[in-house]
């Protein structure tokens, strides 16, 4: 199955012109894995034993994509156009790590973002924008392409002036905190664009259908109030809107401004948008939105108590976290439930943890450690 799906990549990543995806970008190494074999370069060959999900990784004294392959992902032609495209995401971080990206975000931090219901509102209000300008990129109007484009772009002006609004209240409610979902947007948003604009070329017609995939995924992320995982969408998005309304988000890596930042300045500068005044939110906007935060406040608090049944003993330690899948981490006051894997530096000795932890964090700390639980 490897050997097989391999080649059939190649075929559609032959195909892909890179570089009208992104300045500069080209086609990058990258192994399909299962858990005891990969291909790379046509060969099967041992996993090695530090591959893990999905990403970027050094490999042989340089940076490669990898993918862990599942039967069902390459059931149909569809299906390998999609692993194509979620190979162009990897081979994307590739590029930005070589480039010296550092827009990383603080995912421990995020992780803990507040559970305000205001914000999730303002974020329910600008998933609503985002979900209109999606069902734009895809209507079939009877008007020319140049005249829709056209339309389009006025409309993606538009869009971001409100969403710069909406932001500009998020970025003060949080006290800052959206930062680390802005960092997010940029390293991963980014990339599923890029990832986007190559399915396009693959299959243009199972492209438009994701569409409406992306945006439920953004609905279902705001729900489950998973800040990292809205990001890939919301990114997406963002930088479709950008690039439709002729805004440059700077693609040369070097910058510490995040995508929104970068777009955020070029909207200031070509609208009027006041960005002190105050957004109000309507009742039914706070009473969607405070029943979000109350599901997951419950979801949380049952999650941590089964853990806690499950890892009773409390063992005190000094360490700090090096290391984590930061799509299986959660945080609950100082508790942080891991149900993947992490990797915890004590007394400069690394250790790996692979399967469910439960935690106790310094008060307030992002990184340090004071306990780990264990089963009796």
């Amino acid at each position: 199955m490897l050997l097989d799906t391999y080649q059939k990549l190649e075929k559609r990543l032959a195909r892909l012109d890179f570089t009208s995806l992104w300045q500069g970008f080209v086609k990058r190494s990258y192994a399909l894995y299962t858990d005891e074999s990969m291909c790379i370069c046509g060969k099967l060959l041992p996993k090695p034993d530090y591959f893990y999900g999905n990403t970027a990784i050094e490999y042989d004294g340089k940076m490669i994509a990898i993918w862990m392959l599942k039967p069902e992902q390459v059931e149909t032609d569809e299906d390998l156009d999609k692993l194509a495209a979620k190979l162009v995401h990897e081979m994307f971080h590739v590029m930005q790590m070589e480039n010296g990206e550092s827009r990383f975000p603080h995912d421990l931090e995020l992780i803990a973002f507040p559970l305000d219901p205001e914000l999730v509102a303002l974020t329910n209000r600008e998933n609503d924008l985002l979900e209109g300008y999606a069902d734009r990129m895809t209507s079939d109007d009877n008007v020319s392409e140049t005249d829709r484009q056209k339309q389009l772009g006025l409309d993606a002006i538009t869009i971001l002036a409100k969403i710069a609004e909406i932001r500009s209240a998020m970025r003060t409610l949080s006290d800052g905190a959206t930062i680390n979902a802005w960092r997010a947007e940029t390293i991963e948003g980014v990339a599923e664009y890029v990832g986007f604009k190559s399915l396009r070329q693959l299959n243009s017609e199972l492209a438009a259908r994701e569409v409406s995939v992306y945006v439920t995924n953004l609905r279902k992320a705001t729900e489950a109030l998973d800040h990292r995982r809205h990001s890939y969408y919301a990114g997406l998005l963002l930088s479709s809107l950008a690039d439709t309304a002729g805004i440059d988000f700077n693609r040369s890596f070097a910058s510490e401004k995040t995508l929104w930042e970068f777009i955020e300045e070029q909207v200031l500068a070509s609208q009027d948008i006041s960005m002190t005044r105050k957004l109000t939110l309507t009742d039914e906007e706070l009473e969607k939105a405070h029943a979000i935060v109350d599901m997951e406040k419950t979801r949380r608090e049952e999650k941590l108590a089964s853990f806690q049944a499950k890892f009773p003993l409390k063992k005190p330690v000094q360490a700090s976290i090096c290391g984590y899948d930061p799509m299986n981490i959660m945080r609950v006051g100082d508790f942080l439930l891991s149900t993947s894997f992490l990797m915890i530096d004590q007394e400069g000795e690394k250790h790996r943890m692979f399967g469910d932890h439960l935690i106790r964090m310094k008060p307030g700390d992002f990184w340090n450690i004071e306990a780990l639980y264990e089963a009796n």
